[in-house]
């Protein structure tokens, strides 16, 4: 089994350019949280250094580094040694389907710039202290394993190879089993509040997770759908 280690919680790391100059009042910030900020303008110096030490996030602009962004993000995510630490998104660009592939590939922040450097030192705040706070857990209901540690699970004993999304969307799910989400809470907890997607959305990636967990027909024996409300994980 391979080893799973711990994010540290006070480090950050940060991929950009442009902050190398500009970028020490955000630094200020960061420190008087008790952060410890570094800046790097070359991406593959930048990611070796994330997986040697292991920050708790990482922020990338992506007007500098473009289409590399989704590679350096799927490359943190299936690595187990930084598959916990938090990805903040930078750009210019507000466009709904930006955000909304910056989720699907790993994101959990997506900031437009220009940014107010205090909201972007609170956001990188909120996600390293929400993602420590789920370091350790496991949920297991009925024969599906759900592992934060290793952004895994499994069914029976067999791995189930999911997407972020619905990584995502099944534990929302399970962690609160019984509970019915409404679709429009679907969208606010997986994509966020400030991503436009359609109820549709929803109910095409439940179909698909129904589907990954081993369900093409109805009625299904994990989630349930709710008519007129949303679903719950039984």
């Amino acid at each position: 089994m391979e080893k799973v280690e711990t994010t540290n919680a006070k480090s950050i790391v940060l991929f950009d350019r442009s902050l190398l100059n500009g970028g020490r009042a955000l630094d200020e910030i960061l420190e008087r949280e008790g952060f410890h900020p570094n800046h790097f303008d070359n991406l593959r110096n930048a990611l070796e250094v994330t997986m040697t030490e292991k920050p708790s996030v990482v922020v990338i602009d992506m007007d500098e580094f473009g289409e590399k962004t989704w590679s350096t993000c799927l490359e943190l995510k299936d690595d187990i040694g930084t598959r916990k630490t938090g990805i903040i998104l930078l750009s210019s660009n507000n466009d709904d389907m930006l955000r909304i592939k910056g989720f699907e590939m790993g994101a959990d922040d997506f900031v437009v710039k220009p940014y107010n450097k205090r909201e972007l030192a609170a956001r990188i705040k909120a996600i390293s202290r929400r993602l420590s706070a789920t370091e350790g857990k496991k949920i297991k209901v009925k024969d599906i394993e759900i592992n934060l540690d290793e952004h895994r699970v499994s069914k029976a004993g067999k791995p189930i190879d999911l997407t972020y999304i619905q990584f995502k969307l099944l534990y929302l799910l399970a962690s609160r089993r019984m509970n019915v989400f409404s679709r429009k809470e679907i969208l606010e907890r997986v994509w966020g509040k400030k991503v436009y997607v359609t109820n549709r959305t929803v109910d095409v990636h439940i179909k698909r997770l129904r589907e990954k967990l081993g369900e093409y027909k109805y009625p299904s024996q994990y989630i349930e759908t709710i008519h007129g409300t949303g679903y719950r994980f039984l």
